[in-house]
């Protein structure tokens, strides 16, 4: 069964919620991100950028419903590396763009196939659709995997308590028993 440990990571740059509690005590609360280290090795074109492409800062989003390939990672991909899906005539314009990061971004629904790494040997790949950003390279969020279009289809996404991880949280992306 193929499972990959994700990994929390603060933002870039690094912030905090400060709060105090009923009662007067104050809390901090770390600005997190759920990180998955992804290789697109052989799926880039060779060139100046290449390295740095095929290992793209990538974070799983839960709150993102499909998943998101910034251009300026698009750009770089080999022909047929993705498999492009046009919109069926009835879906509105305004479903054919993404606002995220203070920008409206038109993308193109494409299908992938990502191969997710952690550094104790765990391996999963995953065939995602992600929204391919036609935003000239202006959009600077991660590589973002969004809960559905195939990143969990199929598999288990789950967090347990783990005092000796960091932040106190392991997280673990695995197939279900019996699938492929």
């Amino acid at each position: 069964m193929a499972r990959v440990q994700l990994h929390l990571k603060p933002t870039d740059p690094p912030h905090e919620y400060r709060v105090r509690r009923p009662g007067g005590p104050m809390a901090a609360i770390p600005g997190l991100r759920l990180g998955v280290y992804v290789r697109l090795v052989g799926q880039v074109n060779p060139g100046r950028d290449a390295a740095r492409v095929a290992f793209p800062d990538c974070v799983f989003d839960t709150g993102s419903f499909l998943s998101i390939v910034p251009f300026r990672i698009r750009r770089h991909l080999r022909p047929g590396v993705v498999t492009f899906l046009p919109f069926d005539q009835s879906i509105p314009p305004p479903l054919r763009v993404v606002t995220i990061a203070g920008g409206t971004f038109p993308y193109d629904l494409g299908e992938i196939t990502l191969s997710l790494h952690d550094p104790f040997g765990g391996q999963l790949d995953a065939t995602v659709v992600a929204k391919f950003t036609r935003d000239g390279g202006a959009l600077t969020v991660p590589l973002t995997l969004g809960l559905r279009g195939g990143a969990i289809d199929g598999r288990i996404l789950r967090a347990e308590a783990d005092p000796t991880a960091p932040f106190g949280q392991a997280w673990v992306l695995e197939d279900t028993p019996g699938s492929p």
